[in-house]
Parts: structure tokens; sequence; C-alpha cells
């Protein structure tokens, strides 16, 4: 089964209901899962300049070189032959997350696939917010178009 991402504000035992048969772990310092949290000073430091490329460059680093993280990976690939592992952190978005980082470097040394974040994606359609799900607007009323995504109820968005 798969690995998914998501955030702390997604409610992410909600999102693991919805998958079903789930494993979640918060990979955030101090939440049980420091073998694979970002480490030391220079986290903090990149983290504070924004500076994406050497921080990617050094968690990546921690996890291929610390083998306490190497272990918890290949935990999180053998739990994934019978569920869905969800990975939860703090970032809204994973595109400059250590949760995506991790799940690819799962993906790529153990073979489990990695699905991307859950994050909820949202249109207003006729004055409410309904989900698109699978890239098929949600809205439970009959409706045209919508306003904002233009499209028809279970079009593709």
């Amino acid at each position: 089964m798969p690995i998914y991402t998501t955030y702390l504000g997604n409610k992410p035992k909600a999102q693991a209901q919805k998958l079903g048969s789930c494993f979640v772990y918060y990979v955030m310092r101090n939440r049980g899962n420091n073998e694979v949290a970002p480490i030391g000073q220079v986290f903090i430091d990149l983290t504070k300049d924004k500076a994406w490329g050497p921080y990617e460059y050094f968690y990546k680093q921690q996890l291929q070189e610390n083998p306490a993280s190497i272990k918890w990976m290949e935990k999180r690939a053998q739990e994934a032959k019978v569920g869905n592992i969800l990975l939860v952190c703090y970032e809204k978005d994973a595109t400059h997350c250590h949760r995506r980082l991790l799940a690819e470097e799962i993906a790529r040394r153990f073979g489990v696939e990695y699905k991307g974040d859950l994050t909820p994606e949202k249109c207003e359609c006729h004055y409410f917010r309904a989900t698109i799900k699978d890239g098929v607007c949600q809205d439970p009323r009959k409706h045209d178009i919508c306003k904002t995504c233009r499209f028809n109820k279970g079009a593709l968005c």
C-alpha cells in the first residue's frame, strides 16, 4: 500500500479514517519519531533563512547516512505491505517540507509507492465550498458550471 503525506491542519486522523487501514506518523521533533525529524542547528538556521536548497540537501544526507533513520524508514516500508502510511508534519505546503522528502526517500530506497500530499482542494460552487476528490467536483447539488473552477458537476477538475 502507498505512502501519503499531510499537515496537522488537515485533520490527519480524519484523513487516515478515509484511507482505511492506515499507520499515522507525526514526523516532527519530540513526537516519537525523532529518527527522521530534521536535526541540528543547521536546520534551524536554514528554515529561518528559507534556504530550501541547502535544507533539502542536508536533510536527504541525514536520511541516507543515519542508521537510525534508515531503520525507521525500513520499518515503514514493511508496514506499507499491510496498510497505508500517512506522514504528518506542521508545514502546510509539502513542496518545501521534509515529510515529502522523507516519503520520496522511502519510495526510492524501498520501492514503496508515494501517492503525494492529501491537502484538500476546494472550489467555490455557487457560494459554498465543495471538495474536489480525485479530480472530480463533489458538489452534492446539481449545477451547470462552477463559477470558480468552470467545471460541470462530476467533471474532472
